[in-house]
């Protein structure tokens, strides 16, 4: 007979324990072990704190086993141990700390070697730690350190020989002795960099002082702003000085500190402090010949998109390139593409998405380029080679896009008036003619009595259909605006073609804008002012229009409002977009 009741223990058995092991290696996968120094920059003869901490969920852990301190001496190989629980979502956590104390006594660069620690049998290692130990006589005998004041701001830059295009970031950092207090700052408006396309960073985090020596002399150094610059050219070129004007506090009272701030008596001042110029060595982008290079400089990753491969004639397409990392996103160019005859080519759409977060630029770049075809057939846009240049790698990388195909077919409603038969059903009359007289017939049977009856009552419902459409045109505005709206956008476009015949380029689209934004303030009774873009087409898409034609309408009215910043846009450009405002203008009149 078998044992079922053993069997089913076992089973138990093998359960629990498999349940266990995963639940431990569950709780070793939140393991955190990590060392650190209080300071990195040390005097000689300075004490330093040597910290191993461990936190998550663990049920034994050991003490650490120290390595070789090279440059230091230990005082003491019983630490200072903390011990923290907290409680997360109905998940406990523990944190252990030993804290050891360390004499710096040979000057130089060391590597603090891991530390090892034992956590429930397993082993653990904390990363190297990089410190550097420097003579405090030496630093005592500096003729520069005794030069430093007390509190002064200085400009740091990530490369001081960048490429042209190329991300620098550039901190303001402020340092001040220890007996300073910095309460505030306030940034003096104005700061230039010439030469250099500039972007202020996002800084969420409030400034935290840390600890550093300069020339022998121990300072607080606190990051304010950060800044990404990308130099436009090459050569040498100088980021001018920054300025601020801080609020400090003196905790001291020694001569040299009261001499500062202007002699005894309240120790909080307003100081006005000016960082040294820095000058950056631009050096030129290598030449390239088998690609096309976008203006990018970074790391970068480029693709291209159809938003149909199946169309009817005359029905848009739109050629989506989208360009994204991180590096002078601001700056990318847009790539140009070798378009088959037979396409016609607007304007492109450009929009963009900069991330000024996480210490550095990037972001998004798209271009999309709107075609329409106006015969059918097959097309192909041949593959092309873009690059951009890698600092990091100090070269181009090369991206292929492939080639897109699509097909253009002709629209089965577009000729169905042309290819009806527009002849008349007549038959030739054979035989003789018969003459016949006519006979007397009654007044009622008679046409023209009809018609004297029937004109007068025409002509006076043609008057007062008149009149009554008059006082509407008088009375309604909306119903007016409606009715001429038409007239006065097709007058506006004739008026930015000859604005752009004169030269008047800016004065041309701006006619156009007026054209298109007040055709549809007058179909749908707008206000003929103030209105954003995102309000018209927010009306429009009220209005149940074409997404497709509400995304065009965008694109040529961001067009319309960034042309300031277009100076290069010439006659041809403005007579493609005046009749992309055309083709608009006579689907908006279908649609509203």
């Amino acid at each position: 007979m078998r044992k079922t009741g053993k069997i089913f223990f076992r089973f138990i058995f093998l359960l629990a324990l498999i349940g266990f092991s995963s639940l431990s290696s569950a709780a070793q996968s939140n393991l955190d072990v990590s060392a650190s120094v209080s300071e990195t920059t040390i005097y000689t003869g300075e004490r330093v704190e040597f910290t191993v901490k461990v936190s998550g969920n663990f049920n034994n852990v050991s003490r650490p086993n120290l390595p070789e301190f090279n440059g230091f001496r230990l005082l003491s190989d019983n630490p200072s141990t903390s011990r923290q629980f907290s409680m997360v979502n109905g998940q406990t956590s523990t944190s252990y700390s030993y804290t050891y104390y360390l004499i710096a006594q040979d000057k130089g660069e060391y590597n603090i070697p891991p530390a090892t620690i034992n956590i429930d049998g397993n082993d653990f290692e904390t990363d190297p730690i990089s410190v550097t130990i420097i003579d405090r006589n030496e630093s005592a005998d500096n003729s520069s350190a005794e030069s430093r004041p007390d509190i002064f701001l200085r400009l740091d830059t990530s490369d001081k020989t960048p490429v042209t295009g190329q991300q620098l970031i550039i901190g303001v950092n402020l340092f001040f002795k220890d007996g300073l207090e910095v309460n505030s700052y306030q940034p003096v408006p104005g700061w230039k960099a010439q030469g250099f396309w500039k972007e202020e960073l996002e800084n969420t985090e409030r400034p935290r002082a840390e600890s550093t020596i300069i020339d022998g002399v121990r300072y607080r150094k606190a990051r304010l702003l950060q800044f990404a610059l990308f130099p436009t050219k090459a050569g040498e070129l100088t980021i001018s000085p920054y300025e601020i004007i801080v609020s400090v506090r003196s905790s001291s009272s020694s001569d040299r500190l009261s001499s500062f701030f202007g002699g005894f008596g309240s120790n909080q001042r307003q100081v006005e402090l000016k960082s040294e110029p820095v000058t950056v060595e631009v050096e030129n982008l290598p030449d390239i010949s088998n690609a096309t290079y976008v203006g990018a400089v970074g790391s970068f990753n480029i693709s291209r998109e159809i938003s149909s491969r199946d169309v009817l004639v005359g029905e848009s397409i739109e050629i989506e390139t989208t360009i994204r990392g991180t590096g002078n996103v601001p700056l990318v160019s847009k790539p140009e593409y070798d378009l088959p005859d037979g396409l016609e080519v607007y304007e492109p759409q450009e929009s963009s998405s900069i991330n000024r977060r996480n210490q550095e630029i990037s972001g998004v770049k798209t271009y999309t380029d709107v075609i329409i075809a106006r015969n059918p057939g097959s097309y192909t846009i041949p593959e092309v080679e873009l690059a951009y240049f890698n600092p990091s790698s100090n070269r181009y990388i090369t991206k292929t896009l492939p080639a897109i195909s699509f097909s253009v077919a002709r629209d089965p409603d577009a000729g169905i008036t042309s290819n009806q038969n527009l002849s008349l059903d007549v038959k030739p009359i054979t035989g003789l003619a018969t003459w016949v007289s006519p006979s007397s017939s009654e007044l009622l049977t008679q046409w023209w009595f009809w018609m004297g009856l029937i004109i007068p009552m025409i002509v006076v419902g043609a008057g007062y259909w008149r009149k009554s459409y008059i006082e509407k045109m008088e009375t309604d505005t909306a119903f007016a605006r409606s009715k001429f709206a038409d007239n006065i956008a097709n007058e506006r476009l004739q008026k930015a073609i000859t604005l752009s015949e004169e030269g008047n380029i800016k004065e041309a689209y701006n006619a156009l804008q007026k054209a298109l934004t007040g055709f549809i303030s007058d179909r749908i009774n707008l206000p003929e002012a103030g209105l954003s873009i995102n309000d018209y087409a927010n009306a429009l898409e009220k209005q149940n229009v074409d997404p497709n034609l509400v995304k065009n309408i965008r694109m040529l009215l961001d067009k319309c409002a960034t042309i300031s910043y277009a100076p290069d846009t010439s006659h041809a450009y403005l007579k493609s977009h005046v009749g992309l405002a055309q083709s608009i203008l006579d689907k908006l009149k279908k649609e509203l």
